[in-house]
């Protein structure tokens, strides 16, 4: 794990090291053990490695910066940016490829001699062999990496299959510029710290924005499954891999314990590291059960990390509890306290680059720092709940139809009537894909509209319908892809920030690419069962195969019972007097002054909080994060 960054001028200019050192130093935490500067000649053919004076011995159109994290092979042999046997190839690469050792006899049986035990010099002859195409479709893992190729006058720049990577480029001016983070980039001479105003009304009815998109003016996040292809005057963008349509396939056998047999195989794959490994372990059945195979296969050494609360409406002390003793782990509990969430909601932004779409980011930034102090990587149990239709919703969307009618008769009875037309019925006349795309979104359009006036709803959405509409198959798998692209990227993406905030690597089996592409092969009740009239209908009929292992590890009681999710007590940490100090003397009058929404309906709904009102708590975290993010990146440099 590691970070990358740089640049290529396209009009002949040359590229200062320095600045690119700059990029690099911004986000140092993501590699703290070793760095390296590159510049390069795309026309000429020509490199050099810049040392620690940053001097070039001649001016360079193109500069490559690295920051290391090292994981597999801690000597200088890991050293990047990493350089082929005759110098016109090197590389740039953040992350880890689980089957890259895999590929290493056929390589040297072609003549390529190893002298490392890296992944990264694996990744520099597959492409060397194979080229661009034939390298990315021979990996699994996460990784963002740059390719520059000097006999060839190309550079290549990808995104791992599933996004569990960032990467970010931008254009200033006729330079290119590619980063793990954000905040490199706008370390760039004349980089503008401007918040993209088409994706601001995206940005507040779903908290995060989708696609390309990002707040930022002019700043773009590549795609997952896609690649850049650079030459000395022209950028492409290429897709190289996407989910694939649900196509079912007979499966040999029972498919639950298909399933387990390819994540107990992820697992042990994710398990290799030169440095000391651990769990993340949040209590909820994912992580649990990636636990539990960890330590079927790590031993009696293995160590979990979580984080808990002394408000015990949102704690998960008790199915953490349980989860440790049955996998046998030595588990670490840090206590989240206001202070901590208080203290570190701006640092955190700085770290996320975005506003932060859930408040437990700050969570899992206190998981990093305490963890960081025995492990180096921790296993999660992210992906789960978008690839196996883990989320209530996609019970919802494979029932709506036959619940239709009940909606509208009901929408009006006093308590269940408002919870099922909200469920079902947004209204009954949007086509499936608004409903869907319409009900993952964290603030009422009325709220949006009352915030901003101009507001339109079909423009807001529109970039989030067709990415929906990529998918070409049922409703079911058209929804889980959609998820996939969307709300698991930016989950993704705080992950990957705040573990990376304390140099934490974080690695996530569920979404092993063989695993995602299995998934899209498997009957549909194996990921959601819609039958309506039983008892526990939406636990028992969400996640189907996964909840089944887990009754199996640990029992019914724990399978089966409310999601509950890793959530903030936010309504308590907005009644405190230190919150109302800090949006009534902050954030309202740099609210005020930007004048991107209207603050009436911000300082209605405090009122209404300060009351015990729950319903407007969404709402008013999203319109906080996004001007804390503004103060902390576009207002003042950091």
């Amino acid at each position: 794990m590691c970070g990358i960054v740089g640049a290529l001028a396209f009009d002949g200019s040359s590229i200062n090291p320095r600045v690119i050192s700059r990029m690099a130093d911004v986000a140092r935490h993501r590699g703290p053990d070793d760095r390296g500067i590159r510049a390069f000649d795309l026309r000429g053919g020509s490199s050099e490695e810049v040392g620690h004076d940053l001097n070039a011995s001649r001016p360079f159109g193109g500069c490559v910066g690295f920051n290391r994290l090292s994981i597999l092979d801690l000597s200088a042999n890991g050293h990047q940016p990493m350089v082929s046997d005759n110098g016109k190839v090197f590389i740039t690469f953040n992350g880890e490829v689980y089957n890259a050792f895999d590929h290493r006899p056929d390589l040297e049986s072609k003549g390529y001699r190893f002298r490392s035990n890296s992944d990264t010099e694996v990744l520099l002859y597959l492409y060397q062999e194979y080229g661009i195409e034939g390298m990315l479709e021979r990996l699994n893992g996460m990784f963002a990496f740059a390719v520059v190729d000097l006999a060839k006058r190309e550079v290549h720049i990808a995104r791992d299959h599933i996004g569990i990577k960032p990467l970010y480029y931008m254009r200033v001016g006729e330079t290119l510029l590619w980063a793990s983070e954000i905040k490199s980039l706008l370390e760039f001479p004349g980089a503008a710290r401007e918040l993209d105003p088409d994706a601001l009304d995206e940005q507040l009815l779903f908290r995060y924005t989708a696609g390309e998109r990002t707040p930022f003016r002019g700043i773009k996040q590549l795609r997952p499954g896609f690649r850049l292809a650079i030459t000395p005057n022209s950028v492409k963008t290429l897709r190289y891999w996407e989910i694939p349509d649900r196509e079912v396939a007979p499966v040999a056998g029972d498919v639950t314990t298909l399933i387990e047999k390819r994540l107990e195989d992820s697992v042990r794959s994710q398990l290799i590291s030169d440095v000391k490994l651990g769990c993340q372990l949040s209590g909820g059945i994912d992580s649990s059960l990636v636990t539990a195979m960890a330590r079927d296969r790590f031993g009696a050494d293995l160590e979990s990390f979580s984080i808990t609360f002394a408000e015990q409406h949102v704690s998960e002390e008790r199915w953490i509890r349980e989860a440790a003793a049955k996998t046998q782990t030595t588990c670490h509990t840090f206590p989240l306290t206001f202070e901590y969430f208080f203290d570190n909601l701006e640092r955190a932004t700085w770290h996320m680059d975005y506003p932060l779409n859930l408040a437990n980011a700050v969570g899992l930034k206190k998981l990093a720092e305490e963890s960081k102090k025995r492990v180096t990587v921790l296993l999660s149990g992210d992906g789960a709940d978008e690839v196996y239709g883990g989320y209530p919703r996609f019970f919802f969307a494979s029932t709506r139809d036959r619940m239709m009618p009940a909606a509208l008769l009901c929408g009006k009875i006093p308590g269940i009537g408002a919870k099922i037309a909200r469920n079902y019925n947004l209204p009954p006349n949007l086509p499936f894909s608004h409903w869907f795309v319409n009900y993952s979104a964290s603030m009422r359009f009325s709220q949006l509209k009352a915030l901003r006036p101009d507001a339109d709803f079909e423009s807001t959405i529109a970039s989030r319908l067709g990415i929906f509409e990529e998918g070409k198959s049922d409703r079911l798998a058209n929804c889980l892809k959609y998820e996939s692209q969307t709300f698991m990227v930016e989950l993704l993406i705080r992950q990957d920030k705040m573990m990376m905030a304390h140099s934490v690597e974080n690695r996530v089996p569920m979404l092993d690419r063989h695993l995602v592409e299995l998934s899209r092969s498997l009957p549909r009740d194996s990921m959601v069962d819609p039958r309506l009239f039983r008892r526990q209908a939406i636990q028992r009929g969400t996640k189907v195969a996964l909840k089944k292992m887990a009754a199996k590890r640990f029992g019914d009681h724990f399978a089966y019972r409310t999601k509950e999710g890793f959530g903030l007590p936010l309504l308590d940490y907005f009644r405190r007097p230190e919150f109302e100090a800090y949006l009534r003397e902050q954030l309202i009058p740099s609210m005020s002054s930007r004048g991107w929404m209207r603050t009436e309906p911000i300082l209605e709904w405090h009122k209404r909080i300060q009351a015990g009102d729950w319903f407007v708590v969404e709402a008013m975290w999203t319109v906080v994060s996004l001007e804390v993010w503004a103060r902390v990146m576009l207002g003042r440099r950091a």
